[in-house]
Parts: C-alpha cells; sequence; structure tokens
C-alpha cells in the first residue's frame, strides 16, 4: 500500500472531523429532547414528575451512557471500516495520484454517509448542508493535488456532488418550469464538467477510469439528457428556443460523441456483452441519451433552413432507434431490462419512444421529406386501432410542430 507522504495526516484529520461532524448530529436530538419535553411541561403542568423531564444531559446518565457511547463507536467503526477498505482499494500499486487519494479516500466515508442519507432526504435540505461544506472543503484540498489535466476530478465531482441528485431524480430547491431554474443550472454545469473531464482527459489511474468512468457516465449523460430543458428561462417549449441556440447544440452533438465513444470503448475493453446481460439498464439510458441528443442535432437545422436528407446523422439516428426498439438488433437491451426491472424499462421506453412527441415528429418528416422509414411508434392513450392511433399522431405532430413544419414547406 502506498502512502500520500505528509498528505495522510491531512486526510485522516479530515476523517476525523467527519467522525466528529456525524457524531454531532446524533448529539443534536440527544439535546433536543429534553427541550421538548419542557415545552410540553409548560403547556401539561400536571404531567411533570421527577423523572421527566429528563436531564439536559440525560444520554451522559450513568443508566443511558453506555447505549449513548456504543451508538458513537458504532458511527466511528462504521465511517473508520470504509476508510480501511477504501484505502486497500485505491492506495495499491495498480493505482495513482497518491497524494489526492490519501484526500478522496478520507473523503469516502462522508461521502458514503451522504448517499445513506440522500435516500430519504433531499441533498439540498439544511440538514445536510454541514456536511456538503465539510465534502467540499476535503474535495478542494483534494484536487490540487491532481495532475491539472486528469480525468479523476470528474469522478470526484461526479461521485461526491452529482450522485445524490441523481440517485433519486432530485431536483434542486427552487427548480420550476415557468420561472428560470438558476439552481439546476448550476447542477447541470457541474455533471457536464464532469462528464466532459471523463470523456475528454487521460487516466492516470486506470482502475478509477475503469470502476467509474465507464460504469457511471450513461448515469449522469441521462439525467443532464432528461433536464437539459431548464437551460431555458422556462421549461415549458424550450426545445423550440434551445435548438436555435448554438451552443447548446454543439454541447448536444459532443455529449452524443461521447455515448458513442464510450461503447466503443466498452468493446475495446471486453465489457460490453457483459453490460448488455448483466447491467442492460447503463446500455439503456446511454441508448437513450444517444436517441435524445441525434434528434436535437437533427432537429437545429430546420431553424437556419438547412436541413438535409444528406445528413450523417440521419442513419445514425435510424440504427440508434433500431436497436432501442428491434429485439432481434444485437445491441438490443430492454427486452432484457424488462425481464430485471419492468418499470424502469417501461418508463425509459415511454421517455424515448411511445411518450415521446418529438420521437413521432422525427419519424413523421423523415419518412415525409426523405422516404425514410424508422422503428417505434408513440402510443396515445385510450387508442388501440392503428388506423386511429395513425391519425391521432400525425394531428398531433401537425399541431405540436407546425412552425417547424412550416420551415420545412419553405424549404
Amino acid at each position: 500500500m502506498h502512502f500520500g507522504g505528509l498528505h495522510v495526516f491531512a486526510g485522516l484529520f479530515y476523517l476525523l472531523l467527519s467522525m466528529l461532524l456525524v457524531c454531532g448530529y446524533l448529539l443534536i436530538p440527544c439535546l433536543l429532547l429534553p427541550i421538548l419535553q419542557r415545552l410540553v411541561v409548560l403547556v401539561k403542568r400536571d404531567k411533570r414528575t421527577d423523572d421527566y423531564p429528563w436531564p439536559m444531559l440525560w444520554f451522559l446518565t450513568p443508566a443511558k451512557r453506555q447505549t449513548f457511547l456504543a451508538l458513537i463507536g458504532m458511527i466511528v467503526l462504521f465511517m473508520g471500516s470504509i476508510y480501511g477498505y477504501q484505502r486497500l482499494t485505491w492506495m495499491g500499486s495498480d493505482n495513482a495520484n497518491f497524494k489526492a487519494k490519501e484526500y478522496y479516500v478520507a473523503g469516502l466515508p462522508l461521502a458514503g454517509t451522504r448517499l445513506i442519507l440522500a435516500r430519504f432526504i433531499h441533498p439540498d435540505n439544511p440538514l445536510m448542508q454541514p456536511l456538503t461544506t465539510l465534502q467540499w472543503l476535503i474535495y478542494n484540498q483534494g484536487i490540487k493535488q491532481l495532475p491539472e489535466n486528469d480525468g479523476e476530478i470528474g469522478i470526484w465531482a461526479d461521485l461526491w456532488f452529482n450522485y445524490p441528485y441523481i440517485l433519486r431524480m432530485y431536483q434542486p430547491y427552487g427548480t420550476s418550469d415557468t420561472e428560470p431554474s438558476f439552481n439546476m443550472r448550476k447542477l447541470l454545469d457541474r455533471i457536464w464538467f464532469s462528464m466532459e473531464a471523463m470523456s475528454a482527459r487521460p487516466f492516470a489511474d486506470k482502475k478509477m477510469e475503469h470502476r467509474h468512468y465507464l460504469l457511471n457516465f450513461p448515469r449522469s449523460a441521462f439525467y443532464y439528457a432528461l433536464n437539459d430543458g431548464y437551460y431555458n428561462d422556462r421549461l415549458i417549449g424550450a426545445a423550440y428556443y434551445l435548438h436555435q441556440d448554438s451552443e447548446f447544440v454543439e454541447r448536444e452533438r459532443q455529449l452524443y460523441e461521447w455515448t458513442a465513444r464510450l461503447r466503443q470503448r466498452w468493446i475495446t475493453a471486453g465489457m460490453y456483452e457483459k453490460i448488455k446481460k448483466k447491467h442492460p439498464k447503463i446500455e439503456a439510458e446511454r441508448q437513450l441519451v444517444a436517441l435524445n441528443t441525434l434528434q436535437t442535432v437533427l432537429e437545429a437545422p430546420i431553424y437556419t433552413g438547412q436541413y438535409s436528407c444528406d445528413s450523417p446523422y440521419i442513419p445514425l439516428y435510424v440504427e440508434a432507434r433500431r436497436e432501442f426498439v428491434d429485439e432481434s438488433s444485437p445491441n438490443h437491451v430492454m427486452k432484457a431490462l424488462r425481464r430485471r426491472q419492468k418499470s424502469q424499462a417501461e418508463t425509459l421506453y415511454s421517455i424515448g419512444i411511445c411518450g415521446s412527441a418529438t420521437a413521432s415528429f422525427h419519424k413523421y418528416i423523415l419518412k415525409k421529406y426523405c422516404g425514410v422509414e424508422v422503428l417505434g411508434n408513440r402510443q396515445p392513450l385510450g387508442l388501440t386501432h392503428p388506423v386511429a392511433i395513425e391519425r391521432e399522431i400525425k394531428d398531433e405532430v401537425t399541431y405540436l410542430f407546425r412552425r417547424e413544419l412550416k420551415l420545412l414547406e419553405k424549404k
């Protein structure tokens, strides 16, 4: 096991600070309980007895002290065990950036505690802020020890500050469908920073790249693609404006390139078949991001009068729809995902195809103007007859995308 010089003591200091802070969360309700009891006494004075309310430091009385110390010991043991295991994992001969890793392994127990709490408490909840503030302190000290152009910084930001939101698809406080959502934009920018660092920078620590970037990138890309409409001041109708923003469209094109390159990395590493069989959700999310970004890239030229049936992105989109829909495709994973997580599979399929008016729009214009067939059909609620479904989809497309269709007719 390697040691990062004097930085090991800095890491231990932050570990101790994390333990003290988490133990403080246990101490606060212990101090609040007798205060609440005294408030009850003020309201119902007849309930006051020699044993009620409890003393302010009731948890240090002989009867309670052992239980309280046992709980403190469990917190210390839990966080200490995580620290020890992570040192064995990330400070070996096959790792790199050891000075920075001292901070990384010291921050992982706190990050793990925050993730557990994030399953029940929103990351923006004031109760979480002391923990998050300390996590930022460890992060800012640790990344100073990373090489300037190393992709590992994206891993740190993703695991410590993005994943608590992605875990339960939380939206930051203040997110609105009708007003500017500055906190959501800040989160999206941080996710973009992480994705860009992981995708465009080299990794000195190949284990870090393999375990985190190759497996975790699709979940970040999926969250980003699902929420990037908040870059517009008003989510409702955001696509019309964002698809005319060249910077936004270039980001979408870049995100598609990253998702396509990721699958090639899986194939090169011999991981792709295993991912399709054992972790189909990872590939399903990657495919859904590819569909979403390709639709943006194909739609943007409509507004500049440059839409062309010769676009190199059209065959890519046709193939992406085939992989997502057609069970005979060698890259189809939705069937495997339905066997494992049916509800999540149906949700992803609805977002990508059967619940997406945008997907219907591209299917419609590619057939009408380019003579290109794409697979997958929208499923309007309450309709089962094919003719009725086709008529409903056409009416929906011609109404929702009347401005885009008018521009295409002019061309």
